[in-house]
């Protein structure tokens, strides 16, 4: 990709123009979008919290009325009527009250013994030290449950139990547990009116005589006479401690009973004590188990009537307390299980950390595309509360409302993408019309110089570029036609110089210094014998284009060699090779010159003529040579002149080679050199050994 980049103008302006409108443009877009939905979201945040608090403050209000049917009414209504809310409530140790009745579960997944209560409404035994009985649905209770003959089935178990029931003081002091119990979440329901037939119920259990609370100085309050003395009575009141008095054969167990803040209603302050409970049983309990569990049974049906389902889980619990029974539990008259004295609660986390901290907890929970608002709030233990809930906790509960924000939340990722699609949208559409522009402006007219490039790369020197603008694209234009120009121009010029001067100039970093450099060259001259006579029978045109024929013809086979052309001088050619195997390849680029020379004159019509090949190799002075204006790149010295009287000395088809080449070109294949008459030179005073190449002859 950034390859691509890189190689295209278009998509290099494409992406800084992108940077540009993503810095300038879509990023604030974007950024502002983002603030505009965190403000909603605050907005939506603070909504819901003011809903949730009014929540909370109305179900105070309703749990103030004590009525537990009231609050749960109300609890009903809110969640009928706000779809988007859930409103659950939660007592002090985690457990949800006031929540919604779950389907009957079916017979099957009972335990076998609250099945078979269910079923005849008698007491069935789950195993030895557990029992489960039918909680009756009577006349009293229709106000409540109105069909069915069965209210519930209560179950308790006393295997091993920390307190055994043996009959003694400790099965006095449980049974004397369960009925301050009862009697305590009766007043705190404010039915008073249902003790004096509770105390006289609890008189018809087997083994107890009589229950009766009595106050501080000692008078009957509710229930009847047990024949305790009054002045034993004050005299525990005093002591502030439950004591067992025998009076006759039974035993009576007197509990005080304390003045707490949920009795400070009808009871002055100032008192420590309210009066105490009697409980008085008979000189033996025949059957501890059967007493307690009927006991229980009685206490429960009675704190039923009060109204108040939390005082029947209270009760239940403050029995599980007694240390006296292991199993407590209490199914409705459909199965459901309505409490178990001994489960463990497990409150959500946030209700967890409510009820711990005591502070409220609010948070924004998402998933996928749902999101909701989760708001708890301490419902605090304060002084009008504490007649129904006491004082040994700081909280009565806690209320979690959660509030479906999904709506809320989907249209701030709306606007969220509305934005970001506005600002993709602008950056597409100018980026269109960029690409769309420079196209016009600039790629097509960068696409044709490419174009026009690429065909002076082959070598086609007449293209040219349409200028038709004369801002910077036509001004590259115009240099771009005027550089071509000057190829062409150097170009036709490199035909009339050497190569070596073509690379002397191109190395050179100014001008041309008219220096020389000694090297070791190989010189190959060629002449074409007969010229003269041949140029003065025909015309000068003629003879140039023969000359130029067969120049032409030696001239690729130089360069197929790898020599350099230096110069043509009329009919002669001057050639120099350098580097590995220079003298090899100069005698076999003579053998070749020779082999293309007949090849012309084999053709028919043309002219017959032969060539003169002299080749030499030593020492020579390489470089430009001439008048400041006018220079020649060359090379001169002895080896260049012997060269050329060998050239001279070669007769019509022949090539002469010194012994210098005779020695250096020992790898010649398929080549004989001929021993020629010692030859005189000019400027030598002794002749020189020289030979004649021809291609070796077939044996």
């Amino acid at each position: 990709m950034w390859t691509l980049v890189r190689e295209n103008l278009v998509l290099k302006i494409a992406v800084v123009v992108l940077l540009t409108l993503g810095v300038g443009f879509a990023v604030p877009a974007i950024l502002s979008a983002r603030v505009q939905a965190q403000e909603l979201e605050k907005s939506g945040k603070i909504a819901a919290e003011n809903v949730a608090q009014g929540l909370a403050a109305g179900m105070r209000t309703a749990m103030l009325s004590g009525n537990g049917i009231t609050a749960r009414a109300m609890v009903r209504d809110v969640r009928e009527r706000l779809a988007t809310a859930q409103v659950r409530v939660f007592a002090p140790n985690g457990e949800e009250v006031f929540g919604e009745p779950l389907p009957p579960p079916a017979a099957a997944s009972l335990p076998a013994h609250v099945r078979d209560v269910l079923g005849d409404a008698k007491a069935h035994a789950a195993d030895a030290a557990t029992e489960a009985i039918a909680v009756v649905n009577e006349p009293r209770c229709r106000k409540c449950h109105d069909d069915g003959a069965l209210r519930g089935v209560l179950t308790m178990g006393t295997g091993g139990a920390k307190v055994q029931l043996t009959g003694g003081d400790e099965t006095l002091d449980v049974v004397s547990t369960i009925s301050q119990s009862a009697f305590e979440q009766i007043m705190t329901a404010e039915k008073e009116s249902l003790l004096d037939g509770y105390f006289e119920e609890m008189g018809t259990v087997e083994g107890i005589v009589g229950v009766t609370v009595v106050d501080q100085s000692g008078d009957v309050s509710f229930g009847k006479d047990l024949g305790v003395p009054e002045a034993t009575i004050v005299e525990t009141l005093g002591a502030g401690t439950r004591r067992t008095v025998v009076v006759g054969t039974d035993r009576v167990r007197v509990v005080p009973l304390a003045n707490a803040a949920q009795c400070h209603g009808c009871h002055d302050p100032d008192d420590k004590w309210r009066g105490a409970l009697l409980t008085r049983v008979g000189p033996t309990i025949t059957d501890s188990r059967t007493t307690t569990l009927r006991a229980a049974d009685m206490s429960l049906r009675h704190v039923m009537l009060s109204g108040l389902g939390r005082m029947i889980a209270r009760f239940l619990d403050e029995v599980a307390r007694t240390g006296a029974v292991t199993t407590l539990t209490l199914h409705d008259a459909e199965g459901r299980l309505f409490r178990d004295a001994f489960a463990t609660p497990t409150p959500p986390g946030w209700v967890h950390e409510a009820l711990t901290s005591g502070e409220v907890e609010s948070e924004v929970v998402r998933e996928d595309a749902s999101e909701r608002f989760v708001f708890v709030a301490p419902l605090v233990n304060d002084a009008e509360c504490q007649r129904c809930h006491g004082t040994d906790q700081p909280l009565r509960g806690a209320i979690e409302v959660v509030l479906d924000t999904s709506e809320a939340a989907a249209t701030r990722r709306r606007l969220t993408i509305t934005s970001t699609l506005f600002g993709a949208a602008t950056i597409v559409i100018t980026l269109t019309m960029l690409w769309f522009g420079l196209r016009s402006l600039v790629l097509r007219p960068v696409t044709a110089m490419g174009t026009v490039a690429d065909r002076v790369g082959r070598g086609q020197l007449d293209a040219r570029v349409d200028v038709r603008s004369r801002d910077e694209i036509g001004r590259l234009g115009e240099r771009l036609n005027h550089m071509i120009g000057e190829i062409r121009k150097k170009l036709e010029l490199s035909k009339f110089v050497s190569k070596a001067t073509v690379g002397s100039v191109d190395a050179a970093e100014s001008t041309v210094g008219r220096l020389g450099q000694r090297t070791r060259a190989t010189m190959l001259f060629s002449d074409i014998r007969g010229f003269t006579a041949y140029s003065e029978t025909v015309q000068p045109e003629d003879v140039v284009s023969m000359l130029n024929t067969y120049l032409d013809a030696q001239a690729e086979v130089v360069e197929q060699f790898g020599g350099d052309i230096d110069k043509f001088v009329g009919d002669e050619l001057m050639a120099h090779f350098h580097g590995e195997k220079m003298e090899e390849r100069a005698v076999m680029a003579g053998l070749a010159m020779v082999a293309a020379v007949a090849r012309l004159n084999a053709i028919e019509g043309g002219p017959k003529l032969e060539i003169g090949i002299g080749i030499n190799v030593g020492d020579v002075v390489f470089g430009a040579m001439g008048a400041r204006n006018r220079m020649d790149f060359t090379v001169i010295g002895d080896a260049v002149n012997l060269g050329a009287r060998l050239c001279s000395a070669a007769t019509p088809g022949q090539i002469v080679v010194s012994a210098a080449i005779r020695n250096a070109a020992t790898g010649l294949q398929d080549v004989e050199l001929e021993r020629l008459p010692p030859l005189a030179v000019k400027g030598k005073r002794e002749p020189l050994e020289v030979y004649a190449v021809h291609p070796r002859r077939p044996t």
